[in-house]
């Protein structure tokens, strides 16, 4: 997996993109969970042409399937060397109080990771944190990551601070104040 990943970072920070890994391996790189199932890339909107036509000739092209509550502008799928990559610009998710979008840009990008030399930027627990509450099934990883930040504190408080101002379920914003008081 960490070798896909090496080999699609070199091409990207080559091309000046805006991107950065979220999902499991993120939880992963942050020792939250022990196995990442796929790695999940959030782009620029204004990058995901380009850093389509950079990774279509690195693997398979899968079928997107697109999926109530999801409301993703731009969502690919890859097979690169065994390993599922979905790619994702313009994420977002529909709940019971309106849609919520997480718009990656340079300030999403948080930390980098240096893997076989190659700096992977990274998203931030911050996000992942909303995203895990409003994606069915995934509040388990929500509750790990507040564990996290219960523990080691909330780095990126802005980052909340930011999500407050979209639609959010009462059940999150009264979690995130929590953690912002």
């Amino acid at each position: 997996m960490l070798e896909s990943l090496t080999i699609i970072g070199e091409q990207l920070n080559n091309k000046g993109i805006t991107w950065g890994v979220g999902g499991s391996l993120l939880l992963s790189f942050y020792q939250i969970i022990d196995d990442p199932n796929d790695i999940d890339i959030l782009v620029d909107e204004n990058h995901t042409n380009q850093l389509n036509e950079i990774i279509a000739p690195m693997g398979e092209l899968k079928k997107v399937i697109h999926s109530d509550p999801f409301r993703t502008e731009y969502f690919t799928k890859y097979l690169i060397n065994a390993t599922d990559i979905d790619i994702m610009g313009g994420f977002a998710i529909q709940h019971s109080e309106g849609i919520y979008k997480l718009s990656l840009n340079k300030k999403s990008i948080v930390s980098y990771k240096k893997i076989n030399e190659i700096d992977i930027p990274l998203c931030s627990l911050e996000d992942w944190y909303i995203l895990y509450w409003l994606i069915p099934g995934k509040q388990e990883k929500a509750i790990l990551i507040e564990d996290f930040f219960k523990m080691n504190g909330v780095k990126h408080s802005s980052i909340l601070e930011k999500a407050l101002t979209q639609p959010l379920p009462l059940e999150v914003k009264d979690r995130v104040e929590k953690l912002l008081n």
